[in-house]
């Protein structure tokens, strides 16, 4: 009897959730973030992951800030400066005060961003307004990207616990969220709003919320338009279990109405004015030198002394563009499986490869395809090496090389002196370990191109 009472007793004790052989059983549930619910899973586990990451996110976000803030001697000048940029919170305010003083955006004051933009302008100008104070709006904005922030890093761990295991979620999620390059891009620039609805949208899709995904990317493209690269893809990754043909409707249903009431107006006030946004937003006019497009023109006309122009190597590098982004959509196609690791290796690609191959660049736009590879290199230790070497560099290009090395428009060193092979020498690194990163991101096998050929032949002899 004794012995059957000890047998209850210790069976009653492993439902706890006690240990033994020192491995801890943890009871699995379910819990609900924004109406997805999550199931079999280990909640006080998750919900502790939660917390340390959103700390993680504060307190390098914080390190960040105090450490841009801080006052350096530059090794290659002689004045000294403060690494931290606020130059685009005074033309978000000059945005928010055109408004006030009546003025409407795109039709009497230009603006460089979509529509969306003016939410978090507008929720940082409210106490900045009550209170008289450019640094408070200053600080709200900041306030309001962090959020962003750890919305993105939430969204990292809860799309990895799709396709890992609560602990390779976490790594995943944990190398965002200390990612300082990219705090610091949080702090001084707002390209952290459009990548959070993006990174929303893609948690919808994947746990198969389509028309909230849908939304949500379309909302991301109306704060700016790189989210809206997306859309094919997720299209194809949704049809798996419906058809192509129905969700181009479906985004269609959601599309034309926001088209209507965002677009619509602005063509009417002012004819055009979509068409001047699109080509100062996407083909600009000047070769920047930080680009891919400028090192192998430098590389091409300087070095090897070949007679050929910057624009006419942006041209190869914008087909080639086309040309990987074709390829990215057909295989997407053509893939049997279409897993969700999948889908974000086609995501991560298709990003990183338009802003490879555009001749404008703003040192911001890591931003935007930086949760996918984290995501993907989180089960690489290797991976995860290169993307924190890929994060000092990008570090150092912007705020720490800039005016050192580089301006917009060239390199600060003369032609042919050191100070101008420094810079050739530091973005043709820079290009290097974002080609490495990416490649142990996706690890490509060569498979899929051979299916997508195969597949045209098997087109080709049909029509034969």
């Amino acid at each position: 009897m004794n012995k059957k009472k000890n047998s209850l007793s210790n069976q009653s004790t492993l439902n706890k959730g006690s240990s033994l052989y020192g491995v801890e059983t943890r009871k699995k549930n379910s819990f609900s973030i924004l109406g997805i619910s999550y199931n079999d899973v280990p909640v006080s586990l998750v919900k502790r992951h939660l917390l340390y990451l959103i700390a993680i996110a504060v307190i390098v976000n914080i390190v960040v800030i105090v450490v841009s803030l801080s006052y350096f001697t530059i090794v290659l000048g002689t004045s000294e400066v403060t690494f931290y940029d606020s130059y685009d919170f005074q033309y978000y305010l000059q945005g928010a005060l055109n408004i006030v003083q009546g003025q409407l955006p795109y039709v009497n004051f230009s603006f460089d961003y979509p529509p969306l933009v003016f939410v978090p302008i507008f929720l940082a100008f409210i106490p900045a307004y009550i209170f008289n104070s450019q640094d408070i709006f200053i600080y709200s904005f900041q306030s309001l990207m962090v959020i962003c922030d750890i919305i993105t890093v939430i969204c990292i761990y809860l799309i990895g616990l799709k396709i890992y295991n609560e602990k390779a979620a976490f790594i995943a999620a944990a190398l965002y969220a200390s990612a300082f390059s990219i705090a610091y891009f949080a702090l001084t620039k707002y390209d952290t709003f459009p990548t959070c609805i993006l990174m929303v949208g893609v948690l919808f899709t994947v746990y198969r919320r389509e028309i909230a995904g849908y939304g949500a990317v379309i909302a991301g493209f109306l704060a700016k338009i790189f989210p809206v690269i997306a859309l094919p893809f997720l299209m194809i990754y949704n049809a798996k279990s419906t058809s192509l043909r129905q969700e181009i409707i479906t985004l269609l249903k959601i599309g034309i109405p926001v088209a209507a009431v965002c677009v619509v107006p602005v063509l009417i006030l002012k004819p055009g004015i979509i068409l001047s946004y699109l080509s100062g937003s996407l083909v600009r006019s000047a070769v920047s030198v930080n680009t891919a497009t400028y090192t192998l023109y430098i590389y091409l006309h300087d070095i090897l002394h070949l007679g050929i122009t910057a624009d006419a190597v942006s041209v190869v590098m914008y087909v080639l563009m086309a040309l990987v982004l074709l390829f990215l959509v057909a295989i997407a196609y053509i893939e049997p499986k279409k897993d969700t690791r999948f889908l974000l290796k086609l995501l991560a690609i298709a990003i990183f490869v338009v802003i490879f191959c555009m001749k404008y660049h703003s040192p911001q736009y890591v931003v935007w395809f930086t949760p996918f590879v984290c995501l993907l290199v989180a089960d690489s230790l290797y991976g995860i090496v290169i993307f924190y070497v890929t994060q000092a560099i990008t570090y150092i290009e912007f705020p720490l090389a800039f005016t050192t090395l580089y301006v917009n428009g060239n390199y600060v060193g003369e032609t042919g002196t050191s100070l101008w092979y420094l810079a050739l020498l530091f973005f043709t690194l820079n290009f290097a370990a974002y080609l490495l990163l990416m490649y142990m991101a996706v690890k490509p096998t060569g498979s899929h191109a051979r299916m997508l050929l195969a597949k045209i032949r098997e087109i080709v002899s049909k029509k034969a």
